[in-house]
């Protein structure tokens, strides 16, 4: 599993690091992406969707967001609240 820090960037340097990120990667490999702007939480189901890749996982621990993408291959919708979870 690969990581990416977006923390302190805002919109749409986010995305553009981790479509970056995306794109060396093979096939259902996974990145860790570690963030802090909220609006990814809105904006990250809808790129990979758009790009064909998979949210796995998404967790709010503080003021930090927590997701886990695949690589390639969407099998299902990726919408922001079905996968937040917040850290207890």
């Amino acid at each position: 599993m690969q990581q990416i820090d977006v923390t302190g960037l805002k919109a749409p340097l986010p995305i553009l690091k981790i479509r970056r990120a995306l794109s060396a990667m093979a096939h259902d490999d996974v990145l860790m992406v570690v963030a802090d702007d909220p609006d990814l939480v809105m904006v990250l189901p809808a790129f990979c969707e758009q790009a064909g890749h998979r949210l796995i996982m998404a967790r709010q621990n503080g003021p930090c967001f927590y997701f886990e993408l695949a690589r390639g291959g969407a099998t299902q919708k990726n919408t922001p609240h079905a996968f937040l979870q917040h850290a207890s």
